[in-house]
């Protein structure tokens, strides 16, 4: 009861930040989403600038692995003032597994997949941004950096429709 009191007293008096307070679970569930997407448009970003024959879309691959590897190292800096112990997938779901095999095997058509691709991942991650930004009990070190994200989820996404139709 006294330390549970103290905890409570050092809090309030800012002794402790809130930033490092634990991960909730749905802090836990964004994290792995995000990273997992993370991690898919760095390496479909490689295939694009090995596979791709279009330089507007190895220039726009080069930009997603420079942004996207800064995003991870911003995320797994808010992952360890938060919660230590957590520790952020490396890989990638099974859904986008299966679309790095499609623009693998994507041959003379890898640019409208690769295109359609990022479309499609920003839209939907600028929307998942958008739903965690507005969850009141989310890790406010978390939401700091995906509110400094979401202009680059946004950059990303035009810049996606703006890559040449093949």
């Amino acid at each position: 009861m006294v330390r549970g009191t103290f905890m409570v007293a050092a809090v309030i008096a800012g002794m402790i930040p809130m930033a490092f307070a634990q991960l909730s679970g749905t802090d836990k569930s964004f994290l792995n989403k995000t990273a997992r997407a993370n991690n898919y448009e760095i390496q479909a970003a490689k295939l694009a600038q090995s596979m791709s024959t279009n330089d507007e879309y190895k220039t726009y691959a080069q930009m997603m692995i420079d942004d996207h590897t800064q995003a991870a190292q911003q995320l797994e800096a808010a992952v360890s003032q938060a919660d230590p112990s957590f520790q952020l997938p490396t890989d990638v779901s099974p859904a986008q597994q299966k679309q790095l095999d499609t623009l693998k095997n994507a041959k003379n058509y890898f640019d409208v997949k690769y295109r359609q691709q990022m479309i499609q991942s920003h839209a939907t991650l600028h929307s998942f941004f958008q739903d965690y930004l507005q969850g009141a009990n989310n890790n406010a070190a978390v939401k700091a950096v995906v509110s400094n994200l979401q202009s680059v989820v946004q950059k990303h996404w035009d810049a996606a429709k703006k890559l040449p139709k093949q």
